[in-house]
């Protein structure tokens, strides 16, 4: 076989090894009201796991949401789910549910029945790849939350701490998606269907998330816990990527803490009466119009950021602070950034 015949069966393969690592993931950018009529994997708690332990976690991760009317749910902080947690992660360091026996495992049931609530910081939203639990639906998918103690300006990079993670489900997403909550709202990046990270224009919301606790024993292991980021891998995945193999799952409600800093004010669209010193410096613009006003962003524009540059995507709302004949200063991660005038449209 001559040189050239080689060097393209192996770019073949190279293709398809990849195609094959990565799977198809939603182009879904935000929760919806989703119709799960016609889903054949509705009524299959089990999803397509073919393990007893498989089935069981699956099981508990489609639970339906539960009446919290006159249910003593514990109000947990970052550090409090943790301290929860934590007895149970060292007790079984590196192992998985069908190891587990006697008393831990009683603990565990236990443990697996408690609905919680927990605050954080949403640094990260992103739709989940096909799972045995949603019998590798790709339309049908979890979206994975990462909630952080603190906020962050920037996607998790090495170094940061980890995340615990947050999942709502096709059978929570719909009833989430009617109290209003918006993921592009609350979190400060998004991840895309290529891996690749979206900033949404704000810091990262202060939530309440309610839901079951469930230990996912299928990321016990050293390359996926730890306390903090160690690297990057080339698929764009932080390893290790949480904080412990406990999450909760499914969530079915979320909440904007009040009172926050981050929290979404009432009058979340209407702009602040004066910009603030760091704008004023920046721009020299003058103050905002007092009619609320909103800049959607109709054509991709990059833009300089504190640690490096993004592309602003189609469909992005900023606050708009000023705009003269050619150009718009809109307030994107607490900075205002000049924009052409083409490249947005006025609301």
């Amino acid at each position: 076989m001559s040189t050239k015949k080689l060097l393209l069966v192996s770019l073949i393969a190279g293709v398809a090894l990849s195609a094959q690592a990565q799977p198809r993931i939603s182009d879904d950018r935000d929760l919806k009201d989703i119709d799960l009529t016609g889903w054949d994997c509705l009524n299959r708690l089990e999803g397509s796991a073919k393990t007893p332990d498989g089935q069981e976690r699956n099981r508990g991760k489609n639970r339906s949401a539960v009446d919290l009317a006159g249910l003593n749910v514990a109000n947990l902080d970052w550090a409090g789910f943790r301290k929860l947690t934590e007895p149970f992660d060292l007790a079984t360091k590196g192992r998985r549910r069908k190891d587990v026996g006697g008393a831990a495992k009683t603990q565990l049931e236990s443990m697996e029945k408690q609905v919680v609530s927990v605050t954080g910081y949403l640094v990260l939203a992103y739709a989940g790849p096909p799972e045995t639990t949603n019998c590798a639906s790709v339309d049908f998918h979890d979206w994975h939350l990462e909630v952080f103690e603190k906020p962050a300006d920037h996607p998790p990079h090495v170094g940061d701490p980890t995340p615990i993670i947050c999942e709502v489900t096709p059978r929570t997403q719909k009833a989430i998606y009617a109290a209003g909550i918006r993921l592009l709202d609350i979190a400060g990046f998004m991840r895309r269907p290529d891996l690749t990270y979206e900033p949404t224009g704000h810091p990262a919301k202060k939530i309440r998330l309610t839901g079951y606790l469930l230990w996912d024993d299928d990321h016990n292991g050293s390359a996926d816990i730890g306390p903090n980021i160690q690297s990057i891998g080339s698929n764009g995945y932080h390893n290790p990527w949480r904080a412990t193999a406990w999450e909760m799952h499914p969530v079915f409600k979320i909440e904007v803490v009040d009172g926050s800093a981050n929290a979404v004010p009432s009058n979340a669209n209407t702009p602040p009466s004066s910009p603030s010193p760091s704008v004023a410096a920046t721009t020299g613009a003058p103050a905002p119009e007092a009619a609320p006003q909103t800049v959607v962003i109709v054509e991709p524009v990059k833009i300089k950021i504190p640690y490096g540059e993004t592309v602003l995507p189609r469909g992005l709302q900023l606050k708009l602070l000023s705009r003269d004949a050619q150009s718009v200063t809109v307030r994107y991660m607490e900075t205002a950034v000049r924009l052409p005038l083409q490249s947005v449209e006025i609301r």
